[in-house]
């Protein structure tokens, strides 16, 4: 790791590398800084190995993590422009919808933690990393669809209507009703 470091120093220049380091003691299990420790990685591409590789993340590709880690320091230590809520505040611009999602995020932080890895890995910055996350917006937004309901409480007219539509099925079930049949529209 001090060679790539080194390697850093010489390119970019002091403060660069301790940017680099400060980045890699916050986040020491970042896929990017794992690569730049040449930790968890990928074994040779056969049993035995080849000639000159003992396995890991070549050189090149440490630098390359490294010089990603510099290029997006600024994200990885200030947490709070980093975080997924300030894309979906520009992507929902409905008011009453992001404050509702935001309320939906508080109440499920496992999920607010994965998108929020996501959004500080990617950033958003190309098409596909994007258009991932506005499908996660639409995900999030089906699943407090689905369970908006049941988390709030029934008023007593819905439950007079559904106490009338059980009492109506019964009826219908003995045969005893007059049922009138809908026109079909084709």
């Amino acid at each position: 790791m001090y060679g790539i470091l080194s390697l850093i120093k010489s390119l970019h220049g002091r403060p660069a590398m301790m940017r680099v380091m400060e980045v890699i003691k916050k986040h020491p299990d970042h896929r990017l800084a794992r690569a730049v420790k040449n930790e968890g990685a990928p074994a040779s591409w056969y049993e035995g190995g080849r000639p000159g590789n003992r396995g890991g993340y070549s050189e090149a590709s440490r630098l390359g993590a490294a010089e990603q880690i510099l290029n997006r320091s600024s994200s990885f230590l200030n947490p709070h422009p980093g975080t997924f809520m300030n894309y979906v505040r520009h992507k929902v611009k409905n008011p009453k919808m992001f404050s509702d999602l935001a309320n939906w995020m508080r109440l499920n932080p496992e999920k607010r933690k994965i998108m929020d890895e996501w959004y500080q890995e990617t950033g958003g910055n190309t098409e596909w990393s994007a258009g991932f996350m506005d499908r996660m917006i639409q995900d999030t937004i089906n699943d407090m669809a689905k369970t908006n309901f049941n988390m709030r409480q029934l008023t007593n007219h819905e439950k007079y209507m559904l106490a009338v539509a059980k009492q109506r099925r019964q009826v219908a079930l003995k045969e005893q009703a007059k049922i009138l049949p809908f026109k079909r529209r084709d």
